[in-house]
């Protein structure tokens, strides 16, 4: 059998023998561990990426190639599994190293000529992709993919290297030019091309050649050519009229020792600290302390600094080194792996970098990543040198450069979570808090701008959510434009964050988007779709509905996000879900790349509506009713919500409401903004329920502000109810009913004009207690009577057309409104007539209808107050006797605005009854609850109340 393995895994006997896509990985990682053994766990890993519960499923897959390839695959032996291969049998990687070892010795012969062809017929055995089937994980597996693609490129230079010993100037330009467009910073190409550009007789372009390289090495590794590249640029602009010299290709295959004693020059390749550093003190502390522990054990101190693109681990990475750096007399070394970029650098040319800066002579090098490995632990033995390794991927990156003397430290920068290391001290980078910065654009632009406009200036950071990065950039455009005000950039900020946050040379969104652009297509998607859940944290179902399928289908690409720090865990909630969030400039790039896919947006846009849409309607049936509108039907779909989250719903759906009210405020603030008045109607009338009863007064006024915006546009009832509800809402505040009463008096109009019955007995109803409120804001007099006579009369024609249609629960809300008014206008006994036919009718909805509790409360608690008022003294029993009720109802309903108000009047009754003790104790319940919601006025005067329980100021009835 022929077993190729170079470029696409293959197997020829007498026909191909068919390798299944699963199984390639397995033989592919057993071809190159031959003629040696591999591990269970690094097999497992190859195929699979994990090795929980894989046992059965790896006997089961080397049972298969045993069919396939008869007796090549043995059993297992103690220290793993292996491969077999005949006499007869041919291994395309075997055939190459001897090609390439006939070439060498061809090559140390003297004889250049035989070289070459022996040379070309090992590189023609390699396939595009090369190694194409071998898993670039576990990390073992990883150091032999790049050990034999190490040796490929070791080969092609020697080629090179030959040709051009030979003469053959002007036919290699092209072919250096390809290998250096896949490998720029190769300084070997680099010289090849000066080279051969030199003898070309292009003097000039070998010149400009050495200055590209320079400048690419100055960007991506903060370091200057070798000293080969340098002497060679130095013969080149001499000529002096003799041949460049072309390193023999036979040096390049020789490992030379390392030599002994201490480097002939100490490097300190360290970045400077920037001055204007701000924060981090806590994390400054615990890796300065990490890394002085180096020599005190046996082990090699190593600390990973992780998070997201921007968050400014680099920079605090050279902070740290720069304040060790006395304890690593020996060097400090700097590597910039530009793991996250379209290139990650190589590991071999990496150590090749590194053993030049410790004083080896690129002549020798060992050819392969373990031999220069092994040479770089031996130079580093017995010295005490820092190793800084910025932007890293992935362990791979990692492991051939970590030291074997315990007196060395590394610090290493990723924005991954890096599993595998062992010892490897972690921390997540968190962003800067608002106060460090707004330090740190002060420090940018002059702490007197900032001082200047302050809010502004919070504005500035807030957007730019605590990222330095963003900051910095945010920073430079400022100082660039000192006489630009800060609000005005800060509004420019608001509407075009990412293209605002860039410079000629600093960009946030460059920075993501190498982290995105790495991931697999189908991660980007997630990515890009997470997007729309907003600022708040979802859980994985979440996602799932966005994209399709169940939580479990999602939540494995959810934690590699997580790892690759374009999420972040948001802990559990109380429902024990795992919850994430997206950083809002990491939002505002995943937005944009939607954007740029108008059909995959509109479909996750679709889900996101109606599936919440769905999921908040049977939330909203299973929480008691806000008794100031009426209920709603459940829409009875089922078609995005999944069934564990419709199940979860119908069990918890207090638990899972407080959770989720985030979520459902910014989709109803997603549905105003995309213009689809309809979804945010419906989401916003299934979420009105759960804002009442929690007091949520301020946000659900701006979500109804929203939807009426939305819904203006469009005639009809929509309108109307969105701005009944908004104007009910403006009434809670301190002078609102006066702001309320047009847009009521809009209600009423349209009502009438539309023959709206029912919409027009309630807005009466709630004209009513508006005029009602605004007289008594009035001294008594003229204007106070005509208030009070309006408001009767809308009250008294809201009942009349209630009773007419049969609508319960708008002659609940007219009855409610008639007796207030009633109360006000001195015609108590007929109030308290009105009221106890509200409380019966209240009764009967709460006998007969779940959720309603809140319906009667609200008549018990305005009953109660205009019994309370009565001048007869045997009501005042049955008043507290009723405040008790409604503070008994509202803590079965869970509304904490309803106990205050039943605490407070029970206490005004207690007072009357002369039961002070009792009274102070209601006070007390009462003001710890309006303080619990955040009601200050309230609680003021409540405890006004608590501090002279003998004087007395009524609790108003409830609205």
């Amino acid at each position: 059998m022929r077993f190729a393995i170079l470029g696409r895994i293959s197997v020829q006997d007498v026909t191909p023998i068919e390798i299944s896509p699963m199984r390639r990985p397995l033989l592919a990682t057993l071809l190159l561990a031959w003629p040696g053994e591999v591990s269970a766990e690094t097999l497992m890993q190859a195929v699979w990426g994990d090795t929980f519960g894989r046992e059965n499923a790896l006997k089961t897959a080397l049972s298969q190639l045993r069919r396939l390839l008869p007796g090549r695959i043995p059993p297992a032996r103690p220290h793993g599994y292996r491969i077999e291969l005949m006499p007869e049998d041919t291994f395309d990687l075997e055939e190459f190293r001897k090609l390439i070892q006939h070439g060498r010795e061809h090559l140390s012969a003297g004889d250049h000529e035989a070289a070459v062809p022996c040379l070309r017929k090992a590189l023609a055995l390699w396939g595009d992709p090369p190694l194409a089937d071998v898993p670039d994980d576990p990390i073992r597996l990883a150091t032999w993919r790049q050990d034999v693609l190490w040796e490929r490129k070791v080969a092609q230079q020697q080629l090179l290297e030959t040709r051009l010993f030979l003469g053959e100037d002007h036919q290699l330009l092209t072919e250096i030019r390809k290998e250096l467009a896949e490998d720029p910073l190769s300084e070997v190409l680099n010289a090849l091309l000066m080279t051969a550009l030199y003898r070309a007789g292009y003097r000039v372009e070998a010149l400009h050649q050495y200055d590209t390289i320079a400048e690419l090495l100055a960007q991506d590794t903060g370091a200057e050519p070798g000293a080969r590249l340098r002497r060679l640029r130095d013969e080149i602009a001499s000529d002096d009229g003799g041949p460049v010299a072309v390193p023999p290709a036979q040096e390049r295959a020789t490992v030379a020792q390392p030599s002994g004693g201490r480097l002939a020059l100490t490097p300190a390749q360290l970045p400077p600290a920037v001055v204007d550093f701000i924060g981090r003190g806590g994390e400054i502390q615990q890796l300065t302390r990490y890394m002085s522990t180096a020599g005190a054990g046996p082990g090699v101190p190593i600390a990973c600094i992780c998070g997201p693109p921007g968050v400014g681990k680099s920079t605090l990475s050279h902070q740290v080194a720069q304040l060790v750096r006395q304890r690593f007399p020996d060097g400090q070394l700097y590597l910039h792996m530009a793991g996250t970029s379209e290139r990650p650098r190589e590991i071999g040319d990496v150590l090749a970098e590194v053993l030049s800066a410790l004083g080896t002579s690129p002549a020798d090098a060992p050819p392969t990543v373990s031999g220069r490995t092994a040479l770089y632990r031996s130079l580093m033995a017995g010295r005490r040198v820092l190793v800084v390794l910025d932007d890293v991927s992935s362990m791979h990156q990692i492991q051939p450069l970590l030291p074997g003397n315990p007196g060395c430290a590394v610090l290493v920068t990723s924005r991954s979570h890096l599993v595998g290391g062992a010892g490897m001290r972690t921390i997540r980078l968190e962003p800067l808090s608002s106060h460090e910065s707004q330090r740190l654009l002060g420090d940018i632009i002059g702490a007197h701008r900032v001082e200047a406009e302050p809010e502004a200036a919070a504005d500035i950071t807030r957007t730019c959510g605590g990222f330095p990065l963003a900051v910095r950039v945010a920073g430079a455009r400022l100082s660039a434009q000192p006489d630009w005000p800060l609000g005005m950039f800060a509004e420019r900020l608001r509407k075009r964050l990412l293209t605002v946050l860039s410079t000629d040379d600093m960009t946030i969104e460059a920075s993501i988007a190498t982290s995105y652009d790495a991931l697999p297509e189908s991660t980007q998607r997630i990515f890009r779709l997470v997007s729309l859940l907003g600022p708040g944290g979802f859980a994985g179902w979440e996602v799932a509905m966005l994209h399709g399928g169940t939580a479990e289908d999602v939540e494995d690409v959810l934690e590699s996000l997580t790892g690759h720090s374009l999420l972040s865990g948001a802990g559990v909630d109380s429902l024990g879900q795992l919850r994430y969030q997206q950083h809002a400039l990491l939002r505002a790039f995943g937005a944009a790349r939607l954007a740029e896919l108008p059909i995959e947006r509109d479909t996750a846009m679709h889900r996101l509506l109606m599936g919440w849409l769905e999921l908040a309607s049977l939330a909203d049936v299973q929480i008691v009713r806000a008794p100031v509108y009426p209920p709603l039907d459940p829409l009875g779909i089922s078609m995005f919500g999944a069934v564990p989250v419709r199940q979860l719903i119908s069990e918890r759906a207090d638990e899972w409401l407080a959770a989720e009210i985030g979520n459902l405020l910014n989709v109803v603030r997603i549905a105003c903004e995309e213009k689809l008045p309809h979804q945010a109607f419906g989401l916003a009338l299934r979420v009105t329920s759960y804002l009442y009863r929690e007091s949520r007064h301020v946000e659900a006024e701006d979500m109804w502000r929203r939807v009426l915006k939305a819904v203006l546009p469009f005639t009809g009832r929509r309108v109307t109810e969105a701005r009944h509800r908004l104007a009910s809402l403006i009434m809670e505040r301190p002078g609102g009913p006066l702001r309320a009463l047009p847009l009521v008096e809009e209600c009423v109009a349209a009502c009438e004009a539309n023959a709206d019955r029912q919409g027009l007995a309630r807005a009466l109803a709630l004209r009513a207690l508006c005029r009602h409120q605004i007289a008594l804001d009035h001294e008594p007099g003229e204007r106070r009577i005509t208030l009070l006579a309006q408001a009767e009369t809308d009250a008294r024609r809201g009942l009349l057309i209630a009773r007419d249609i049969g609508r319960t629960y708008a002659q609940l809300n007219c009855l409610n409104a008639l007796a207030v008014v009633s109360g006000a206008c001195g015609s108590l006994d007929r109030a308290l007539e009105l009221g106890s036919e509200a409380l019966a009718l209240a009764e009967e909805l709460a006998s007969s209808r779940y959720g309603h509790e809140a319906y009667l409360a609200q008549a018990a608690q305005t009953l109660g107050a205009l019994k309370l008022a009565s001048p007869r003294h045997e009501l005042r029993e049955e008043a507290l006797a009723l405040f008790e009720r409604a503070g008994e109802l509202s803590r079965t309903a869970r509304h904490r605005e309803g106990q205050a108000r039943a605490h407070e009047g029970a206490g005004d009754a207690l007072v009357t009854l002369e039961r002070h003790q009792r009274a102070s104790e209601c006070y007390a319940r009462a003001t710890a609850l309006w303080e619990e919601i955040g009601a200050a006025e309230a609680a003021v005067r409540c405890r006004g109340k608590l501090g002279s329980p003998g004087t007395t100021q009524v609790c108003a009835p409830a609205r």
